[in-house]
């Protein structure tokens, strides 16, 4: 999550793409580019069904006063896959959205519940399942770019500058301009109101029967329209280049097949464990269920 982070905006770059998969595994790391220490799958993976999503988003910005900070955000998606000719498909919604910055930052970043779970409906498509070279089967998707706070004629369209732009919405329905991010620390505390695009691509791998992990290529941009209090705003510049992690692997993807019983890593999940009623009924499964089911999950 951007909000936040001084340096990054939008408009100036709105073509940007994610981070090369190709680069060089971190130190001690996992190896890339799937950013998981697990084995594949044996086999070509069936992933059909419903699914949560998991996308861990960093990014290593300047900001304002305190200088760069590093800052992770959660991304949790409810979605259906389905095969479409020779391309995999994901329809959903997001569920939530949750900060993990380290502790160590001077300033922390909270998403205030009602951009967290607004239920932003949302379509992956062009997916694929292909068999690697070393003969792993590989599931990619490939960059989509989403805008929050705004409405654009094309995702290439710069973001909205100023909280009077008709293309800015109200989009968490809290009665401000585009969505409401807060900040909390002794240098910089309030409410931003901004606008922001990010930009994900996924590259994947199935470790089990009902879970997929990979790697996340993120990059955001973000324009903050106003504040509480107004002076906060004056901080962010607008139009700044996006934000990104340069370590491969800060960000990350994972994904768990929802049924009666499911599986996480390797190991069956007894419904009975689950909260918010326990396991879905007849396939039906909410928002709601998502958020009180994450930390089973994942």
């Amino acid at each position: 999550m951007v909000a936040g982070c001084g340096s990054s905006g939008g408009g100036s770059n709105p073509d940007a793409a994610p981070l090369d998969l190709g680069g060089a595994q971190e130190a001690g790391g996992p190896p890339t580019p799937y950013c998981t220490s697990k084995p594949a799958l044996a086999g070509m993976p069936d992933l059909s069904g419903t699914w949560v999503m998991r996308l861990t988003g960093s990014q290593a910005v300047s900001a304002p006063i305190v200088g760069i900070v590093h800052t992770k955000t959660e991304f949790y998606i409810l979605a259906t896959l389905a095969q479409n000719g020779t391309d995999w498909v994901a329809n959903g919604r997001y569920c939530d959205r949750v900060e993990k910055d380290p502790s160590t930052n001077i300033v922390r970043v909270i998403i205030p519940a009602p951009w967290a779970h607004t239920e932003k409906p949302v379509t992956r498509s062009g997916g694929k399942l292909a068999l690697a070279s070393d003969g792993t089967w590989v599931l990619t998707f490939p960059p989509l770019v989403e805008t929050a706070g705004a409405v654009l004629a094309s995702d290439s369209d710069p973001l909205p500058t100023a909280a009077d732009d008709l293309r800015v919405i109200d989009e968490d329905g809290d009665g401000h301009p585009g969505i409401t991010v807060s900040l909390s620390g002794q240098s910089l505390s309030g409410d931003l109101y901004s606008v922001q695009k990010q930009m994900t691509s996924i590259t994947a791998i199935a470790v089990a029967q009902d879970r997929v992990e990979g790697a996340l290529a993120y990059s955001s941009l973000q324009n903050v329209l106003s504040s509480n209090p107004p002076g906060l705003a004056t901080y962010y510049p607008q139009n700044q280049p996006p934000a990104s992690d340069p370590v491969l692997c800060n960000s990350g993807f994972a994904m768990v097949r929802i049924a009666g019983a499911g599986s996480v890593d390797g190991g069956a999940i007894d419904a009975a464990t689950l909260d918010a009623g326990g396991s879905p009924d007849g396939g039906s499964i909410s928002c709601e269920w998502v958020r009180a089911n994450e930390a089973v999950l994942f």
